[in-house]
């Protein structure tokens, strides 16, 4: 009798084990990282939403990403930036692997701090036939980890939200960068995304 408790104890214990391993292993960590939320900045009730298309290679693009930083800084409660891959991979010959580094940076935590030495620096590494080793050296310095970086470009997950991002945007009528939705609206081009915002923000 008491063997058979014995062996219903130790079932009874192993059930637990394995529903709660199937409880955890269902939930994500709590520190795992939230990709779109990585790759988006400022208040999510602000008046003004913008969700910004862009390809990393591109010239217009750079100088786009650097005219909201400024505005962004000057108004951080007012608008919420969210940034979206659309990589022009028939004109950029390095337009897919910028956007798997920024890709892999945010998933690491890392999005912004990458943007901030990928933009500035794009007429030099565009020029390049091969710009990993740029890259590489400014994920060091922006604190990544290496391993972890290289272990994301081999995958195809990264290169499968990035082909999948540039899909909506191709369904939403996007044909060049840098496109952004300000408040659902589209508007193409850096000067039409400053008189846009103009409308919001007159002073």
């Amino acid at each position: 009798m008491k063997k058979q408790q014995l062996t219903i104890v130790i079932v009874l214990l192993l059930v637990g084990l394995i529903g709660g391993a199937k409880i955890f292993l269902s939930h994500p960590k709590k520190d795992s990282i939230d990709v779109q939320q990585v790759r988006a900045k400022g208040n999510p009730e602000a008046r003004v939403k913008i969700v910004e298309f862009i390809d990393f290679q591109c010239p217009a693009c750079a100088n786009g990403i650097i005219y909201l930083k400024t505005f962004f800084d000057q108004h951080p409660h007012d608008i919420y930036l969210q940034v979206k891959y659309f990589p022009l991979t028939n004109f950029h010959h390095h337009a897919m692997i910028s956007a798997l580094y920024s890709e892999c940076a945010a998933r690491q935590g890392r999005f912004w701090a990458l943007d901030d030495l990928m933009i500035p620096q794009q007429a030099q590494w565009s020029q390049l036939i091969n710009p990993e080793p740029v890259f590489q050296a400014m994920a060091t310095q922006v604190g990544m980890n290496i391993d972890q970086l290289n272990a994301c470009l081999a995958s195809d997950d990264a290169r499968k939200v990035i082909n999948d991002e540039k899909s909506v945007g191709q369904s939403l009528g996007i044909i060049s960068t840098p496109t952004y939705f300000v408040n659902n609206k589209m508007v193409v081009g850096t000067k039409s995304l400053q008189d846009e915002l103009k409308t919001y923000f007159p002073n």
